[in-house]
């Protein structure tokens, strides 16, 4: 199940960002709010970005190490950081 933002690759190697589209019903008063969750292809730009991001995740993982993913839509940017370990305190 996608939700709202989420990224995907599409089986064509393109990429989507799931959205939510309000859908209207001309003549119908009492359909309610009708909402479809829709990939929409994303700019050039950002099909560059992703692959890069893709391939430098897929080289750091394949030397086990292991990071995280982040899209600055401010900065129209992509940052790959270092996953932070879960620190569990001891149990006596």
């Amino acid at each position: 199940m996608a939700y709202d933002g989420e990224l995907v690759k599409m089986q064509n190697g393109r990429w989507a960002r799931f959205q939510r589209c309000q859908v209207y019903r001309p003549g119908v008063t009492d359909a309610g709010e009708t909402m479809l969750l829709i990939a929409v292809e994303l700019e050039e730009r950002y099909q560059l970005l992703l692959d890069g991001a893709a391939d430098s995740l897929a080289q750091y993982r394949y030397q086990g190490v292991p990071v995280q993913v982040r899209l600055d839509p401010e900065a129209q940017a992509i940052t790959l950081q270092p996953e932070v370990a879960v620190s569990v305190p001891a149990v006596h």
